[in-house]
């Protein structure tokens, strides 16, 4: 099924879902250890996956200490690949929802491409991107979060961490309607700072281009902790309408991670 940008989110299947790694750095070869999803539509349940599966590396003490695993029993648990079938499954026609979504999705990817599959095409919406839009909060970790909301309790295992996604966007939901925001395409604009009625926000040609095309740009970019402008790789994702204003969302290829430019301050742009 093709979901559609015009779609109530009321009507779309949903998928929530957290995992638990290894260590933070993907670039430092950390894998994922549990994989959790939930979907649901309407507010019942579809199909759930929740599974360990081994790593193939020992956990950094810092991720040990947080999820509780060991290296016995992540060493006896399957291979991702075992589940993998199964998480493709469960995610197509579905919105796929994580809270700092960049981070599951990168290590998600990562693991698929071990496999040989490609990264999963559906498409996404982040509770930590949606609670800074609509929450005022000293912190937007979940667990801060689901503590001041009331929510299930996550515990940096991926089951429970994926019932406080869902009581979390149920709360994030209910905001949105009172600002007129109740499709997907209208959520995915809110977590760029767009609410309805706003106009899309306007790019350099070269930029506006990479975005349309999927092609990478590099970029010289005057940075405010830098006193001379840097050279940088980037993949643009999209544009968002901050306070400060407007920023090029780009996956990074020396941080291997996703980064914010302030578009004013890139100074040159090279198409790829």
């Amino acid at each position: 099924m093709q979901i559609r940008d015009r779609q109530s989110l009321h009507n779309i299947p949903l998928v929530f879902f957290d995992l638990e790694t290894t260590g933070l750095d993907l670039g430092d070869g950390h894998r994922v250890c549990e994989v959790a999803m939930l979907r649901m539509r309407g507010g019942l349940v579809e199909d759930y996956v929740g599974a360990l599966t081994r790593p193939g590396r020992r956990l950094d003490p810092q991720a040990a200490a947080v999820n509780g695993f060991t290296d016995a029993e992540l060493a006896a648990a399957q291979p991702f690949s075992a589940v993998a079938g199964r998480v493709i499954a469960l995610c197509r026609g579905a919105v796929m929802i994580a809270h700092n979504l960049p981070f599951d999705m990168a290590f998600l990817s990562a693991e698929l491409a071990r496999i040989g599959s490609p990264a999963l095409s559906s498409p996404a919406l982040d509770t930590l991107a949606l609670s800074r839009r609509l929450l005022r909060r000293s912190s937007y970790s979940l667990a801060s979060l689901a503590a001041a909301l009331q929510l299930p309790t996550p515990s940096h295992r991926a089951l429970a961490d994926v019932l406080a996604l869902r009581g979390l966007f149920s709360h994030l939901q209910s905001a949105m309607v009172e600002l007129g925001v109740v499709t997907l395409g209208d959520a995915m604009r809110l977590e760029r700072g767009l609410l309805p009625g706003m106009p899309e926000l306007g790019a350099p040609p070269l930029i506006a281009r990479a975005l349309a095309e999927g092609r990478t740009l590099v970029i010289r970019y005057r940075s405010s902790g830098t006193p001379e402008s840097i050279t940088r790789t980037i993949r643009p994702l999209y544009l968002t309408r901050e306070p400060s204003g407007t920023y090029l969302r780009a996956y990074c290829e020396l941080r291997q991670n996703i980064r914010s430019f302030v578009l004013d301050k890139i100074e040159e742009v090279e198409l790829q």
